[in-house]
């Protein structure tokens, strides 16, 4: 049997933690600060529309017990607790600053919907860069424009009230232009919601579409297997 890993808490659950996905019983493993939540598995889940919905509830279940969580992603199984122990050791400090981060506080999703207008145009390269200088410049000027939403500035006065971290991610795929993820403060949704939609004429040609609250998703670490 191996740990599949639900999430990371800063602290044990509060009343009965219930099973995981496949209604194996939960177990809670200390690794330097963090507190993973864990399913002994022989094998990684199947892929489905159940078993990820029954990995959402678990990580829900969780949220609601706990202040602070960071959700794993789907399907991460590891070799052991040793495993478990080195992949959360060396990224340890990292996820303690995130659950103090997320503590408190929820997810709400937001998506930017429209005609993709023409990409600003480039920086011309200094003369003296040479071909992987200016391969880096670029892939700089890529990535601050994957995490720019200009689409969002007319909402931007009516959501800094409640946000408190934010992660965007520009699309490829028309007609979505962006994924905005902001974190507030539990219980603020529905302002949250209500600012969206009190602004939501102030966005046209683009329109954007709230959803929430959902666990951190979006502000948990990256892979751990």
């Amino acid at each position: 049997m191996s740990p599949y890993v639900y999430a990371l808490l800063a602290e044990s659950p509060r009343g009965d933690a219930g099973t995981g996905l496949g209604a194996e019983p939960l177990r809670f493993v200390p690794v330097d600060g963090v507190l993973v939540a864990v399913g002994d598995m022989a094998g990684p889940p199947a892929v489905s529309p159940t078993t990820l919905l029954a990995h959402d509830a678990v990580v829900r279940r969780l949220a609601a017990a706990v202040d602070a969580i960071l959700p794993v992603r789907f399907g991460t199984l590891l070799d052991g607790d040793r495993a478990l122990a080195e992949a959360i050791g060396e990224r340890a400090p990292r996820l303690r600053e995130a659950l103090t981060l997320v503590a408190g506080r929820e997810q709400m999703t937001l998506r930017i919907f429209g005609d993709p207008a023409p990409p600003p145009a480039a920086k011309p390269a200094a003369g003296n860069l040479g071909p992987g200088a200016r391969y880096l410049e670029g892939r700089r000027h890529q990535t601050r424009r994957d995490a720019d939403v200009p689409e969002l500035a007319p909402l931007r006065p009516l959501l800094a009230p409640l946000v408190r971290a934010e992660h965007a991610q520009r699309h490829q795929a028309p007609p979505l232009l962006a994924s905005v993820y902001h974190l507030i403060d539990r219980g603020r949704a529905a302002a949250y919601l209500g600012a969206v939609a009190a602004g939501a004429a102030t966005l046209a040609p683009t329109r954007a579409v709230a959803t929430g609250p959902w666990p951190p998703y979006a502000f948990a670490p990256e892979h751990l297997g």
